[in-house]
């Protein structure tokens, strides 16, 4: 994960020289700054791997406790959720599609709602609150996709590839989250409810953040390891190309507008 960390900042720094070698837009200079603060988020977390919920770590810190940890994480969350909302209403300018510009508009909304679920269910150690989270992202996805799949109908021939591989990858993420995460912490929720579990109140939860069981255990780790593997590489890669795109199509359609002629000597 420390490997993936190094180069995701290699990643955006790239990035940021390329982009800021000419002036920005408004909105690409907020993918930018947006995008900034996800891959921060999941860098320093994979540095410091934790599992909310079940309150363990890998390392003994004061940065693996869950109140940093969270903390971080629904900060990066946000911003990421916010990109999503900022490329689908760009993509909806440049295809003239207004109803996916009317779907940006709730994606940070269901997002930040998710963030209130996550934080349910790590303070309470109560795995519905992460069940809802995880059911919100995925249909947050679908309106994403909904808008992508609305856009590629009239975009030009520049942008259509792009817009299937969002296609692509959606479908891809929807699928994963259907089958596998939801289905996880449903299994997860429904294991406490059948044992009969005590859950914490709000305010216990915020006193017991500070607990965490230090532990490389195999058993702890295969789940986490699963969806950490994939949040820490493609997800920041998706966060790179999406601040990326914007700014990369309209230098290329500017060059494309004025061509420059080679002169042929006699």
């Amino acid at each position: 994960m420390s490997v993936l960390g190094v180069l995701n900042i290699g990643l955006w720094l790239w990035m940021f020289r390329a982009m800021r070698t000419r002036s920005l837009t408004k909105l690409e200079r907020a993918q930018l700054i947006l995008s900034a603060i996800y891959v921060a988020g999941c860098v320093s977390r994979s540095f410091v791997l934790r599992s909310d919920v079940a309150r363990f770590a890998m390392f003994d810190s004061w940065f693996s406790t869950v109140l940093v940890g969270r903390s971080i994480a629904t900060v990066a969350e946000v911003s990421f959720a916010g990109q999503w909302a900022l490329l689908l209403w760009w993509l909806s300018q440049r295809t003239e599609q207004p109803t996916a510009r009317v779907l940006s508009f709730p994606i940070v909304p269901l997002l930040a709602t998710a963030q209130c679920c996550a934080w349910y269910g790590v303070l309470t150690t109560n795995y519905v609150g992460q069940t809802v989270e995880e059911s919100l992202w995925t249909t947050g996805a679908l309106v994403f996709m909904t808008g992508l799949f609305l856009c590629r109908r009239t975009a030009g021939d520049r942008l259509r590839p792009f817009l299937t591989s969002g296609l692509v990858l959606c479908a891809g993420y929807v699928l994963f989250m259907a089958t596998i995460d939801v289905p996880n912490y449903y299994k997860l929720w429904q294991a406490k409810e059948a044992a009969g579990a005590t859950y914490l109140t709000l305010a216990e939860g915020l006193q017991d953040v500070q607990n965490m069981k230090i532990t490389g255990s195999y058993e702890d780790w295969r789940y986490p390891m699963v969806w950490q593997t994939l949040y820490f590489s493609i997800a920041v890669w998706i966060s790179l190309a999406m601040a990326w795109y914007p700014c990369h199509l309209r230098r290329t359609d500017s060059a494309s507008a004025f061509p420059t002629h080679g002169t042929n000597s006699g």
